[in-house]
């Protein structure tokens, strides 16, 4: 599977997001009431938001919690669990780390469900299920990535699946609005409901709240959004990615059955008249990841009896034709959102490198040499590099998150080293050895500095001054080598990183592809991080299961691991 690149950043002006609860009190806070509690949970909340990172900001999330639930101790209301949930899933996501994330994680789940029984409000409970949906998701996504042993299949499974069933329910009710709502209101925007005396083009039954989302005047003291095309869409987009991550992770490889196909089919068929015009390239890019998540799994199916000129190399052709068309025609109706033409780079980048792979899988049943599967691998990586680096060069915005380009060097570091393995079947990979060894250690030296990660260059050049970002930042238990936790996501991208580069080093180092003098800044940049990450404690250990997780994703993407390198990899981690 392709790595995942982050690529919006959900801020608070998010058409999905209740807007936080503020209570009436505005007298010296003492936090003995539910509205000062309220209140003070809304103004912690709002300072970790602006300073969004670090351990300032994690602090003021805590705190933020601890005061919505001692609000909720007070009065069990809707803006009090909705609100503890959300500071809980993004104090979870976005700063602690495995295992000390789950528990919060899990009680913002619980309290999402908590919160979907406190209100009668139709648009309110869409509002809550979107992020239960994504609660849900996340806390799959980080048990997955845990479970290297694959012994938690089935609470994964679970998790997923009640994640579909309510993103369904999201679907339904936005729908049913949007159809009722066709004839009044055909504008693509976000219109607020101040109040509950408000004129709106809804019945009074379908606007109704609980009485716990009033004030004493009766007015309403709370807002919301209405659904629109485009939050519609969002709320498609997702759908169909927890439907694929359903279709992808089952223990054995196996096409998901055709009720399940048709499913997908029928979200897309119902979501295309909804679709705005500057939507319609990501509900076509959607189609595509469908196509690529079949492919996958058939290719998975049958990769072990695939042999050359078997037609499996070329299945995935048809896909770079059609992300290359919805490339295109960005140009003629550009997107609503900024982040499509990265995201479609990417994936094509992505399908590129998945196609070179097969194809050195199949090569290796040809005799030693040049071949024709070789030259067409080397084209595939070119190709992927060439899109890579279009991505790179992309202006970014406050949308754009800060793993996003980082996550790019790191597909330009694996570009680059496949490409240099190429030196024995090919003749431009092995006249260009050396150089394409110095990209993959660049990329991956420079995709490390972009998180914060100091010691992953290995030439002992100054960091690269083009990341933006600050390298000095110390925290959790890192010390210094290491930036403030950033949540699991953030925090594995890092491992990746640190891991794809002991191999530029182990194969620079110790598989004769260059001559022995050239080898020794890479022997002693591999010693020098080895050494960096035994100071590592706690959470913040890259240790065993990181290694497995690593060659598990490297098995994956290009066959099975050489004897060789296994050697290598133990004698690094012994």
């Amino acid at each position: 599977m392709p790595p995942k690149r982050p690529l919006k950043r959900r801020g608070e002006d998010d058409d999905r997001r209740q807007s936080k609860k503020v209570g009436k009190n505005k007298r010296e806070i003492t936090y003995e009431t539910y509205d000062e509690a309220l209140d003070g949970g809304v103004e912690m909340e709002e300072k970790g938001e602006r300073y969004r990172d670090g351990d300032k900001a994690q602090r003021f999330y805590e705190r933020a919690v601890e005061l919505y639930e001692k609000a909720l101790g007070f009065s069990q209301t809707y803006d009090a669990a909705y609100n503890q949930a959300r500071a809980l899933y993004t104090l979870s996501t976005s700063f602690l780390l495995p295992p000390s994330c789950l528990i919060p994680l899990r009680r913002s789940i619980e309290l999402y469900r908590l919160a979907t029984t406190l209100t009668n409000s139709p648009l309110l409970r869409m509002d809550v299920a979107f992020n239960l949906a994504q609660s849900c998701s996340s806390l799959a996504d980080i048990i997955e990535d845990l479970d290297v042993e694959n012994t938690q299949l089935g609470e994964i499974r679970k998790l997923r699946e009640e994640a579909r069933d309510v993103l369904q329910e999201v679907m339904d009710g936005q729908e049913e609005f949007l159809r009722a709502t066709s004839e009044e209101d055909d504008v693509d925007e976000t219109e607020e409901v101040v109040d509950d005396s408000e004129t709106i083009p809804v019945s009074e039954e379908e606007m109704e709240v609980d009485s716990s989302d009033k004030d004493e005047e009766g007015e309403g003291s709370f807002e919301t959004h209405l659904p629109t095309r485009s939050t519609y869409i969002d709320t498609v987009l997702s759908l169909i990615d927890i439907h694929l991550s359903l279709w992808t992770s089952t223990p054995e490889p196996k096409t998901p059955s055709e009720e399940e196909q048709m499913t997908v089919r029928q979200i897309l068929d119902r979501a295309a008249p909804f679709s705005p015009p500057g939507r319609q390239a990501e509900l076509d890019l959607c189609e595509v990841k469908v196509l690529l998540a079949m492919d996958s799994i058939v290719w998975d199916i049958y990769k072990n009896q695939a042999h050359p000129n078997m037609g499996l190399e070329k299945s995935l052709e048809g896909a770079v034709a059609a992300l290359t068309a919805i490339l295109a025609s960005l140009d003629i109706t550009p997107p609503e959102e900024a982040t499509v033409r990265p995201e479609i780079l990417t994936i094509l980048a992505d399908t590129h490198t998945e196609i070179a792979c097969r194809m050195l899988v199949l090569n290796r049943q040809l005799p030693p040499g040049p071949s024709p599967l070789a030259q067409q691998a080397w084209y595939n990586l070119s190709q992927a590099t060439t899109h890579l680096t279009t991505a790179l060069e992309l202006p970014t915005n406050p949308m754009t998150p800060r793993a996003f380009k980082p996550s790019v060097l790191l597909s330009l570091s694996k570009a680059s080293l496949r490409r240099a393995r190429l030196a024995g079947i090919h003749e431009t990979a092995k006249r260009n050895v050396g150089q394409l060894l110095d990209n993959s250690t660049t990329y991956a030296a420079r995709a490390a500095e972009g998180l914060g990660v100091k010691f992953v260059r290995i030439d002992g050049s100054a960091p690269f001054a083009g990341s933006g970002m600050s390298l000095s930042i110390g925290g959790g238990t890192g010390g210094e080598e290491l930036p403030w936790q950033g949540g699991w996501e953030n925090e594995l991208l890092i491992r990746n990183i640190v891991l794809r580069q002991i191999r530029n080093c182990l194969y620079a180092s110790k598989a004769e592809l260059i001559p022995p003098e050239d080898r020794g800044k890479y022997s002693g940049g591999l010693d020098k991080i080895v050494k960096k990450l035994k100071v590592l404690k706690g959470e913040r250990t890259l240790g065993e299961d990181d290694v497995k997780r690593f060659l598990a994703e490297v098995e994956d993407d290009e066959g099975l691991v050489d004897d060789n390198e296994k050697i290598w990899w133990n004698d690094v981690f012994v």
